[in-house]
């Protein structure tokens, strides 16, 4: 790796045109590190700490959220059901 210079690697998609794209071209596909703009974030940026407890309650959310749709699918289904009639009550013409 040139002095000065960075190996920059994008998604997994075919096309993210990262340095694995432009190895062919000169310094092998490496950029210069005045060509990357771009911020540090540290393990104790106020922003990360912040973030980091809604994350467990993101995912209670979610899981609160699919047990109660599986739950009005349930009831939603109990009424129709209760609100259909029986076979045996309903009147057949010509008996």
């Amino acid at each position: 790796m040139p002095e000065g210079r960075l190996l920059l690697l994008g998604d997994t998609r075919g096309n993210s045109a990262d340095s694995r794209y432009r190895f062919e071209e000169a310094e092998g596909g490496t950029v210069p590190l005045s060509a990357v703009k771009g911020a540090l974030i540290d393990e104790d940026d106020p922003l990360v700490v912040g973030l980091r407890p809604a994350v467990p309650v993101g995912g209670g959310l979610l899981f609160l959220g699919a047990v109660s749709g599986v739950v009005a699918l349930r009831l939603r289904r109990r009424a129709v059901t209760a609100a259909t009639p029986m076979a045996d009550t309903v009147p057949v013409p010509g008996f």
